[in-house]
């Protein structure tokens, strides 16, 4: 049965009521039920909430020391298959496809004109592609359901394997991209919806992370050939021209300038401040509630007008940002709150930075890529989550061509075309981050690491780290850069936040709840316990 939600972002008008299956009898009603779809990507359990307070502190660049979401949220060691999230987050993707099909039933029913049909057809393969790439890199492989449930279908599934759901995304995906829209063509009401672009560029990063899949499971004879498609279709939307990269690194985060961003970011999550619904189901995002301390003021629609600081940069993470090929890199300033005045004229420093005695110190750094002042609620802001922007698409590209061929001549063109950027500053250019010669690169495994170190940067809070540290592999061997960073590097850090000794700063620096002892079962997340309790026929993951 379809079943949708009534408002959605897309076109910054709120939509009262659902569109149910039975009420669909035109293309105006089809219009309403794919805003319904979408709205799922934007709601509690999806993009506004569950999934990005689930994956942040659980990778190593961000923390929590919260106690909220039944004290398991910023705790990894807490997790368990009966954990909230774990189910919120598996049932939000699947009630999703569950309504694309019920779309794509009624797109044949209905039978409109064929161009009509191919393009919405299109649409909802590229949300089912969506849901399940998600799906796979976080619980592994998943039931597989293609056609709309009813009383005569088997409810109890079991998991196809990930080869299988890959599969899946590969076709769905590659249909998409033969009948969406370009950006420059997608029809003004249809803005936030997918593209052409949109569709190539996740099937480039599917390939890619299908490829890192295929290196860590020993099947590396298997891999060559999709880095080759990751690598052309990411040189595919690249040359396409639909897309660019904002002059500016740091006018991507000013909400004002939100919409212009989007001639670089190709797919992304959008939110508003809606004053018809100040509550958690509202149409806006959470972040700078969550990812702004209190002292930083008119930065968030708290009542405060500031935020509550519960996510916070881990102190190792700033650091290494702050000196070598980083050192003076505006990405930095426009991504890290770490010198700010409060209310009170008041100044704060973060660790590592010099400070005066009159200064407070801060152990950890915050995140100022989400500021919305003329934020509702704590939940009500404008700030979108950009999911897939074309720096990500130049650096698939320069990734895929070095597992292939090493630091190449066009995987370094591709990986130095973002640091280009982010010399240009705001206008007055900087000398670093400097490119990568092919004398500077190294090996393929040292390029390896340097696209590790630039992503990490690019999209810091962006929802890619922890799925970058599960993917990548550490220089040329089996172990991830999950398990090289919870085993052997994190390890090798001084436990502990930094603190001020002798008017210096001492201590350690690391935030102690998602720094924990690596385990293998951390690479993917349980299966939800009473999904299992349900469905006789699901596995667990290993190690849960």
């Amino acid at each position: 049965m379809l079943q949708l939600f009534g408002a959605c972002k897309l076109d910054e008008t709120i939509y009262d009521q659902a569109t149910p299956v039975n009420a669909i009898k035109s293309r105006s009603d089809l219009e309403f039920a794919m805003i319904g779809v979408y709205t799922h990507l934007n709601a509690t359990p999806g993009f506004n909430r569950d999934i990005t307070w689930a994956l942040h502190p659980y990778a190593d660049d961000l923390s929590s020391i919260a106690a909220f979401e039944a004290g398991n949220w910023g705790r990894k060691a807490l997790i368990n298959s009966g954990t909230p999230f774990v189910n919120s987050v598996y049932v939000n993707f699947f009630a999703t496809i569950r309504d694309v099909h019920g779309i794509i039933d009624n797109i044949n029913k209905l039978d409109p004109d064929a161009d009509y049909k191919a393009k919405m057809i299109a649409e909802a393969h590229f949300i089912r592609a969506f849901c399940y790439f998600n799906l796979v890199q976080l619980y592994g492989g998943v039931p597989l359901v293609t056609a709309s449930v009813d009383a005569g279908s088997d409810f109890y599934q079991p998991r196809a394997s990930v080869d299988e759901v890959y599969a899946l995304i590969f076709s769905d995906l590659a249909d998409a991209v033969t009948n969406l829209p370009t950006r420059t063509t997608q029809p003004a009401a249809e803005f936030y919806r997918a593209t052409k672009g949109a569709a190539q560029g996740y099937l480039a990063k599917a390939y890619l992370t299908y490829a890192n899949y295929l290196d860590l499971h020993s099947r590396s004879s298997e891999s060559a050939a999709y880095y080759e498609k990751a690598r052309d279709n990411a040189g595919e939307v690249i040359s396409s021209g639909q897309y660019q990269l904002i002059a500016d690194y740091g006018a991507l985060w000013d909400v004002s300038k939100e919409k212009a961003s989007y001639a670089e970011v190709i797919f992304g999550i959008p939110h508003m401040r809606d004053p018809a619904d100040l509550t958690l189901s509202g149409e806006g995002a959470y972040y700078p509630a969550h990812l702004l301390p209190a002292t930083y003021p008119n930065s968030t629609g708290l009542p405060t007008r500031a935020g509550n600081g519960f996510v916070r940069v881990q102190p190792w993470f700033f650091e290494y940002y702050n000196k070598g090929d980083y050192q003076n890199d505006y990405r930095v300033e426009k991504t890290f709150l770490s010198v700010w005045i409060d209310a009170t004229n008041k100044r704060h420093v973060a660790y590592p930075l010099p400070f005066v005695a009159a200064d407070t110190k801060e152990a950890q750094a915050f995140i100022v890529k989400y500021v919305d002042g003329a934020g509702l609620s704590t939940f009500g802001h404008e700030n979108d989550l950009f999911l897939l922007r074309l720096s990500e698409v130049y650096l698939i590209k320069a990734e895929a061509e070095n597992e292939l061929n090493g630091p190449s001549a066009v995987a370094l063109a591709a990986f130095n075309a973002v640091r280009a950027r982010a010399r240009q500053a705001n206008g007055t250019p900087r000398l670093t981050p400097a490119d990568v010669t092919p004398v500077s690169a190294g090996t393929k495994e040292d390029l390896r690491l340097k696209i590790f170190d630039e992503r990490g940067l690019e999209f810091v809070a962006e929802f890619n780290r922890f799925f970058d540290l599960i993917r990548m592999r550490y220089r040329n061997t089996g172990k991830s850069m999950y398990e090289y960073q919870f085993s052997t590097f994190l390890p090798s850090l001084t436990p502990g936040l930094p603190k001020v000794v002798a008017n210096a700063w001492a201590g350690g620096a690391t935030e102690a709840t998602n720094i924990i002892p690596y385990n293998a079962k951390y690479l993917l997340w349980p299966i939800p316990a009473n999904q299992m309790a349900v469905n006789p026929k699901l596995t667990q993951n290993p190690g849960w």
